[in-house]
């Protein structure tokens, strides 16, 4: 037709189609329903260093390691030999993420409630929750892990395997040994899940928040102190099981290498480690390590079954002889079918994953029953999440009319943040992992 042929299309694009539910011919609460409330905690407890803009992406800090006292007495008139400054440093290569909602004209018109500022609202929360994982993510992969009940992994856990008062009397004597600083008031921190923090709550030391005799000001969602920690509460942190196999999980076979791809070298293994992800993109359903092979070159298909639970399936594979899975990407379930996605050496098509070195290493494999619930003790400078710019900028399109919407017709929030967590000292805080008595 006569006009413009500017052509605009956006799958995410918020319509009067996809607001149908707060549209109002009929008479409709004033109030939204409420949803879920997540406690985003460990930004919290985090350095926050910002870095000047046009000096790169890359984070560096350093430290200068104690220097070791001599064994044996000077000897009178001889020089002792030198003894050389050790640095050491961590370094971060920060990520941009971001969010936007889009909304048209018509949509913000028709229905009951103002979209765009509800969209405001919503992306505000996102922003907090994306953060968050973030910093979770990188957590989870470093540091050193305690167990209760003698255990040295994992999937050794068992009922009964639950935080007790000596266990965490163990890692706090553990922090101070090494000379973890603590935070203002002499005291560590530590993030729990709602089921551990029951079980801290059975314990007759264990003082509750609202039991304060003073009056200074609690942490973000802090619940009380317990073993010179002031413990938080966080329902983003992950609540591990086992992702079974077959229909109902998840399986991982070889198959034909597809047309343009480069296949795994024939008779070689590659491992294979298959998640389902939470609402957050974090691992959640840890299904066991499966070797692949095949005597000539092989692709790797992950085949998620027809009645495993509609989701987001994190994949992760070695090369060739590889000893460690890592992260090479996802599949979606939807609906009552089977989800399939093939991963190869290489490829030139768009329709296969491709294993490539520096993702994130597969996460260990939780008992075959049970639930795994993780938290963590932190000292004073055990990480930063250094930023370029604002700790996350909110954006809003005007609501004038622009070149490429010359009549009004859409509106968009977002926002964006340039940051990445980096451990600063692994000897300053302990993650640990339990079962529940709760859960």
């Amino acid at each position: 037709m006569p006009g413009s042929n500017y052509n605009y299309t956006d799958p995410g694009m918020s319509t009067t189609g996809t607001l149908a539910a707060d549209l109002a011919p009929l008479w409709l609460q004033a109030e939204l329903l409420a949803v879920a409330e997540k406690l985003t905690v460990f930004g919290d407890l985090g350095e926050s260093p910002t870095m000047p803009e046009g000096e790169g992406k890359t984070y560096s800090a350093q430290r200068y390691e104690r220097l070791p006292l001599p064994l044996v007495p000077l000897t009178e008139g001889v020089t002792p030999d030198a003894t050389p400054l050790v640095v050491n440093k961590v370094e971060a290569m920060l990520e941009q993420w971001g969010m936007v909602v889009a909304l048209t004209d018509v949509a913000q018109m028709t229905v009951k409630h103002p979209a765009l500022n509800v969209a405001r609202d919503r992306l505000a929360t996102a922003s907090a929750e994306l953060q968050d994982r973030e910093i979770q993510r990188v957590l989870m992969g470093s540091g050193s892990v305690i167990f209760p009940g003698g255990k040295t992994s994992r999937a050794t856990l068992a009922g009964g395997d639950v935080p007790t008062t000596d266990f965490v009397s163990g890692i706090v004597a553990t922090l101070r040994q090494l000379g973890a600083p603590t935070y203002p008031g002499s005291m560590y921190a530590g993030v729990v899940d709602p089921f551990t923090e029951q079980d801290l709550a059975k314990d007759q030391t264990f003082v509750l928040a609202h039991q304060y005799a003073e009056t200074t000001a609690l942490f973000n969602a802090e619940i009380g102190r317990w073993r010179g920690v002031r413990w938080k509460r966080s329902n983003l942190l992950p609540l591990l099981t086992t992702l079974t196999t077959g229909a109902s999980g998840a399986t991982s076979t070889n198959t034909a290498v597809p047309s343009g791809d480069t296949g795994f070298t024939a008779g070689s293994t590659v491992k294979v480690v298959v998640t389902r992800a939470d609402d957050q993109g974090l691992d959640q359903a840890i299904a066991a390590s499966v070797d692949v092979t095949n005597a000539s070159a092989f692709s790797v298909l992950v085949t998620i079954g027809a009645s495993a639970p509609n989701a987001r399936y994190l994949i992760y594979t070695t090369d060739s002889g590889g000893t460690v899975p890592t992260l090479v990407g996802s599949v979606t379930k939807t609906g009552a079918v089977a989800a399939t996605r093939t991963v190869s050496k290489a490829t030139a098509t768009a329709a296969s994953l491709v294993w490539a070195a520096g993702g994130a290493p597969a996460p260990a494999a939780p008992p075959a029953t049970g639930t795994v619930h993780i938290g963590y003790i932190f000292g004073q400078g055990s990480f930063a999440v250094p930023a370029i710019g604002s700790r996350s900028e909110a954006t809003i399109t005007p609501p004038s009319a622009t070149d490429s919407d010359p009549l009004k017709q859409r509106r968009k929030a977002g926002f964006k943040f340039m940051s990445k967590a980096v451990i600063l000292n692994p000897d300053f805080f302990r993650r640990f992992e339990a079962f529940s008595a709760f859960n």
